[in-house]
């Protein structure tokens, strides 16, 4: 029910989840104005959604963006983030798999290692994800022609717990390493 709830919030950008905020708290006060109890759940919706707007920002609705392959949407989402610093560790990790995303997209590769690396070695939600995220830096390690580091990046991604469709991405990057 709570994963229900969060996807269809994380709908929609961080300024409209802090204008609906916002909304709810100026119902709060005009109803607790009225000294009616009603206003509890306004007050509560009001620092959930605020709350939830500081924390994860438009790291989710950039992550979906991601796995709909709509970089335009991932690059706009990435903006959205205006305290990366305030984000929750797993929100966190989830900023810089997309942030290497986009670099690696524009070709960045470096860049892109350092910010993959980051999201690696923070909270992401499972093994499979961890997985993915080995796959991207070995993609990177055969664009750049290093083909001892793509190779471990493929080892422990095999390693890792992941969905089949992985092991497709696996097979794939095996066949295309360098020398």
């Amino acid at each position: 029910m709570i994963n229900k709830l969060q996807y269809f919030v994380h709908q929609y950008s961080p300024d409209v989840r802090l204008l609906v905020s916002a909304i709810s708290l100026l119902c709060c006060l005009y109803i607790t104005a009225k000294l009616s109890p009603l206003g509890i759940p306004f007050l509560i919706i009001a620092a959930l959604l605020f709350v939830d707007a500081i924390r994860n920002a438009s790291v989710w609705y950039g992550f979906n963006a991601f796995r709909s392959n709509q970089m335009g949407l991932v690059n706009y989402a990435l903006q959205q983030v205006r305290w990366p610093q305030w984000l929750s560790p797993q929100s966190n990790a989830y900023y810089y798999w997309l942030k290497g995303v986009k670099e690696a997209a524009d070709g960045r590769y470096a860049a892109a290692k350092v910010h993959l690396l980051v999201a690696i070695n923070g909270e992401l939600k499972s093994q499979n994800d961890r997985s993915l995220l080995h796959c991207l830096l070995a993609e990177i390690a055969i664009q750049e022609e290093d083909g001892e580091s793509a190779r471990g990046h493929l080892k422990h991604a095999a390693a890792l717990q992941h969905h089949p469709e992985v092991d497709r991405i696996i097979k794939s990057l095996w066949q295309r390493i360098p020398g």
